[in-house]
C-alpha cells in the first residue's frame, strides 16, 4: 500500500494546470479570517494524517465525521488518520482525538473532476461524547436551495497568512460570506452541478490550499462543504463548495452503515478505472 503513496498524491492533485497553481501545493485555507470562541462550532473538526493537519470535517453522528472525498486519497491506511474534535486552540489538551477504522467515498466520485461528487464519510473506532464542546452538525433538508445574497460563515484551521511566511493559527478560524448566484460564480470559475458559492468581504479574506472540507454554515446549518480556494490565497475569486443539500440523503444512508472494512482506503487508481 504504501508504494502507491507518491502516485496517489499527484493523483489528488489534478487542478495543477498553471505554474502560479504550482507555487501552492497545499488545499484550501482560511485567511483574514476572525477567531471562533469557546464551544462556538463544535461540530468542526481536525482531521491529521502521520500527526499532521490534512483537511477540515465535521461531526455528523457518533462515529461518523463528513468531509472530502479528494482529503483521504493519499494512500495511507486508515489508522495512518486521526480525528481531533472538542477543541478551538490549537494546543488545548482535553481536545478528544478519534482513530478512523472506514472510509466511506461517494460510488460517483471521480478524479479527473473531483468536484464532482467530492464528498467522503470517515468512521471513527469509539463514539463521541456530546457535551458543550462537541455536537453533531445539522444537515439541510433534501435539495433545498439558498437564496443569493444569504449570509454564511465558512471554519477552519487554515492558514492565517501565506505569503510571505505561513502563518497557522492558534485559535479555530471563522469568516463571514454571502452566498451568490451560480451564473456570478461562473464568471471566475468553471462550475459542475452540486457545487455553490460564496464571497468574502474583501481581497484579504480568502481561502488558500491546505484545509479542504470546511463547512459552509448557516446558522447551524451545514450547506457546504469547501472543495477549493483561490490559486492566489486572495479573494478575487469566489469561495467553491459542495452542495450539501443534493447529498443529503446519502450521507444519512451512509452514516446509518457502521464502519467496517480492511484497513486500507481506496485508491485513486482504482476510481481512474471507471
Amino acid at each position: 500500500m504504501k508504494q502507491y503513496i507518491l502516485l496517489l498524491v499527484l493523483c489528488i492533485n489534478p487542478d495543477f494546470s498553471s505554474a502560479e497553481e504550482a507555487q501552492y501545493p497545499l488545499q484550501p485555507r482560511i485567511i483574514g479570517g476572525r477567531n471562533a470562541t469557546k464551544n462556538e462550532f463544535p461540530f468542526v473538526v481536525a482531521i491529521l494524517v502521520f500527526g499532521k493537519p490534512q483537511c477540515t470535517g465535521t461531526i455528523i453522528n457518533q462515529y461518523k465525521v463528513l468531509t472530502v472525498a479528494h482529503c483521504v486519497l493519499n494512500g495511507t491506511d486508515y489508522d495512518d488518520y486521526i480525528v481531533k474534535a472538542g477543541f478551538y486552540i490549537a494546543n488545548d489538551p482535553n481536545a478528544i482525538v478519534r482513530n478512523v477504522n472506514y472510509i466511506r467515498i461517494h460510488f460517483n466520485y471521480e478524479v479527473k473532476q473531483y468536484w464532482t461528487f467530492d464528498i467522503a464519510i470517515l468512521n471513527v473506532t469509539q463514539p463521541f461524547v456530546f457535551n458543550e464542546a462537541v455536537q453533531p452538525v445539522v444537515l439541510p433538508k433534501f435539495r433545498r436551495r439558498l437564496r443569493p445574497g444569504t449570509k454564511a460563515t465558512i471554519i477552519g484551521w487554515g492558514y492565517t497568512q501565506f505569503a510571505p511566511r505561513r502563518q497557522i493559527p492558534s485559535v479555530l478560524q471563522a469568516l463571514d460570506l454571502t452566498y451568490i448566484k451560480k451564473s456570478e460564480c461562473r464568471q471566475s470559475w468553471r462550475l459542475v452541478n452540486r457545487t455553490i458559492c460564496a464571497v468574502a468581504a474583501s481581497n484579504s479574506q480568502a481561502s488558500c490550499r491546505g484545509d479542504s472540507g470546511s463547512p459552509m454554515m448557516v446558522g447551524n446549518v451545514q450547506w457546504g462543504i469547501l472543495a477549493t480556494g483561490t490559486t492566489n490565497c486572495t479573494g478575487r475569486r469566489p469561495f467553491t463548495f459542495l452542495e450539501v443539500s443534493r447529498f443529503t440523503k446519502w450521507i444519512k444512508r451512509v452514516s446509518m452503515v457502521p464502519g467496517q472494512g480492511n484497513r486500507t482506503t481506496r485508491m485513486c487508481t482504482s476510481l481512474l478505472q471507471h
